[in-house]
């Protein structure tokens, strides 16, 4: 009996949410990644603290949809154990082309920034080291940096850029040996990276997101008056 597996590459739906609208005065524009097992379309609206004359957020949906404790919902993913380097493959394609559809004319004045929640930080740095799109602020929250990549040949890539990680004081998936862990990549890489924390678990809290924002001086937060509340 011969059994044998096989793949090959075909044309599949990605979906994506948006927050705001790019135009000539857009001065920021957001690739935003979520976590294992979120959707696109929640993740987005912690990020309606920002103004969104001035901010143009995208929320790339991972490729792989399922169904969480019952729920009949749909979520996603980005990467599964199984084939993961084939997964790798697609979703750093689909990331890329998302982003040469909406950078690919920007002009140089815009500043690009990439935000990683959870496993999304791990899409976002795979997607950074097989294609090197320009950006220039990275965010690093509640997520940890693949260890099985090198970064070195990045450094020249790399400079200039801001890089941050952040991560909550009982955040149960980074803890004291997943923290050094995150160390020890980036001090084997070299990578030259913020860290800090904030009060709270793995989640983004909007209150803290919006206090670490005007920490960066990344102006046009929303409105005074808006009410946007706290998302879970």
């Amino acid at each position: 009996m011969n059994f044998q597996n096989h793949c090959y590459k075909t044309i599949r739906t990605a979906h994506y949410s948006t927050f705001g609208e790019l135009s000539k005065k857009t001065k920021y524009i957001w690739f935003v990644m979520h976590g294992y097992g979120q959707l696109a379309s929640r993740i987005i609206r912690k990020f309606d603290i920002l103004d969104e004359k001035d901010h143009f957020v995208i929320a790339p949906e991972g490729l792989s949809r399922f169904y969480w404790h019952d729920n009949n919902e749909p979520v996603a993913c980005w990467m599964t154990k199984q084939d993961r380097y084939d997964e790798i493959e697609d979703f750093t394609n689909y990331l890329q082309s998302l982003y040469d559809r909406h950078c690919k004319h920007v002009n140089q004045n815009v500043k690009i920034v990439f935000f990683g929640f959870s496993q999304g930080c791990a899409t976002m740095w795979r997607w950074i080291h097989a294609k090197t799109p320009r950006y220039d602020i990275l965010i690093n929250w509640a997520g940890w940096i693949p260890e099985d990549i090198s970064y070195l040949h990045l450094k020249d890539y790399l400079a200039g850029k801001k890089l941050y990680l952040m991560y909550g004081t009982d955040d149960e998936f980074i803890d004291e040996s997943r923290l050094q862990g995150i160390r020890e990549v980036i001090d084997k890489n070299e990578l030259i990276i913020k860290i800090s924390q904030f009060r709270g678990g793995h989640k983004i809290p909007k209150e803290e997101l919006k206090a670490f924002l005007e920490g960066l001086g990344i102006g046009s937060l929303s409105l005074p008056g808006r009410q946007t509340g706290l998302e879970r």
